[in-house]
């Protein structure tokens, strides 16, 4: 597992950076509000990851604290929330943003995400409002 990345930046778009670490160039797709608030090319950064190892794709995702990491896999932990998803969220919401939407049974914020329809939204609430209420 990769927990985290430091290095050079060597390509940034909106959702996505690529960090050169050793040598080697990681691409690593982030949520937009993280891809936004990186530094520029050549400079420095560090990133928190989540590694996802499928039958098919090896995939990298990037986030600029161990809180949006932590909320990240929360997020995914949910029947129907892929990476696609989690990243939508985060790109809309901080994590102290969907603690507090949880919490509250505040569904409607998450339909603020891309993909995120009525029945999902209800799902995220229902399956983490214990997790959110314990951590």
């Amino acid at each position: 597992m990769i927990y985290c990345l430091s290095g050079k930046i060597v390509k940034k778009t909106l959702n996505a950076v690529v960090l050169s670490c050793g040598g080697v160039g990681y691409y690593a797709q982030c949520p937009a509000s993280v891809a936004g608030a990186l530094p520029g090319v050549g400079r420095e950064a560090t990133l928190y990851t989540v590694m996802s190892v499928t039958e098919n794709d090896v995939s990298l995702y990037g986030f600029a604290t161990e809180e949006q990491q932590a909320c990240f896999e929360m997020l995914t932990s949910v029947s129907g929330v892929g990476a696609k998803v989690g990243l939508a969220i985060l790109s809309v919401m901080e994590p102290d943003r969907v603690a507090l939407a949880i919490s509250a049974g505040d569904h409607k914020a998450f339909k603020a995400a891309s993909g995120v329809g009525p029945k999902l939204a209800q799902r995220i609430v229902l399956e983490l409002k214990d997790k959110v209420a314990k951590g």
